[in-house]
């Protein structure tokens, strides 16, 4: 006993030349480390970090480029609040997020369950679905523009036929339809990532819910509904944030409506959140834009908590049992 005691004694005194090479060598370990992640944190705290904390300071500010930022607290915000540019594009936003995104996951559901079986052909149809949502969006939205432009291809094949085609960009009611109709077009990202989905369902559940009688609809309902309502709060969450950043096609369609000031025409009714914030920064006014980019954040936020608050409601996760 007095031995080991003696041992153990000898083993934990360790000389202080190895204590201080072990020291070392940590310390160039982490060195090492720190400057491997070196261009992240310098790239994070450049364009990430700085521009941040820089914008929610001058969103209480009066700031004008090459002018020193004055100190006005809440008045950007109380401005902000009795715009009636914030109202109007904040009711367009909120129109192609009701209407657009529901149009757009359902037709991408519907897509996903009509390729998801093992068919002759159905590999050309995928490609064919996901090519258009690779095409820039600007590119798209210029290319729709021209098919849908009054004299355009599309109003002279409704001619042939003697009806008159809808003013798409010219009437405020076609508008933000031809918007729509155009985000539906690139569908193919969200139909590649519910069938993804689709595909992951076991067919045992089929056969069950066969068994027990359920038609086409019944096992769409009971079983492929519940199986991917994760997948399906996905693409509502994600598309849901990308609808409120909505800008480049709707900034194509109101500029070839009428070059200028960034208007959303026609008559305001393509004036997304974006394109207005854009328009203050054009006019010089950096502390009250960055006050709408501070309260895009806050809108942001509210609408993830709410859907992630209602995700108990309809998601269901594979550990539950389906009826």
């Amino acid at each position: 006993m007095a031995a080991a005691t003696v041992s153990g004694a000898a083993v934990s005194e360790e000389p202080p030349e190895r204590r201080a090479a072990r020291r070392r060598a940590d310390r160039r370990r982490r060195l090492t480390v720190l400057a491997m992640l070196s261009p992240w944190i310098i790239g994070f705290c450049v364009f990430t970090l700085y521009p941040v904390v820089n914008s929610f300071y001058w969103s209480f500010t009066i700031k004008r480029y090459g002018a020193p930022a004055r100190w006005v607290g809440l008045q950007n915000y109380e401005l902000l609040l009795r715009s009636d540019d914030l109202l109007k594009s904040l009711g367009n936003t909120a129109y192609l997020a009701a209407f657009g995104l529901p149009v757009r996951v359902g037709l991408a559901l519907l897509a996903a369950t009509l390729l998801v079986r093992a068919r002759r052909g159905n590999g050309v149809y995928r490609v064919m679905f996901f090519v258009p949502s690779i095409v820039p969006a600007v590119a798209s939205g210029a290319l729709f523009f021209f098919l849908l432009k009054e004299g355009g291809p599309v109003s002279s094949l409704f001619g042939l036929f003697g009806a008159e085609a809808p003013l798409w960009f010219g009437d405020p009611r076609w508008a933000k339809p031809a918007l729509i109709m155009v985000a539906t077009w690139a569908l193919g990202d969200v139909m590649l990532i519910l069938l993804a989905g689709l595909v992951d369902i076991p067919t045992s559940l089929y056969e069950a819910a066969e068994l027990d009688g359920a038609g086409r609809w019944a096992k769409f309902r009971h079983v492929t509904l519940p199986m991917i309502s994760p997948v399906i709060f996905f693409v509502v969450l994600t598309g849901m944030i990308g609808v409120l950043q909505s800008f480049d096609q709707a900034y194509v369609f109101s500029q070839g409506v009428r070059e200028g000031r960034l208007t959303g025409e026609p008559a305001g009714s393509l004036l997304t959140y974006a394109m207005l914030q854009l328009r203050l920064f054009q006019d010089g006014r950096v502390g009250f834009a960055a006050a709408m980019a501070w309260v895009m954040f806050l809108i942001t936020l509210a609408v993830t908590l709410v859907m992630l608050w209602s995700r108990r409601r309809w998601v269901h996760t594979a550990t539950e049992e389906f009826g």
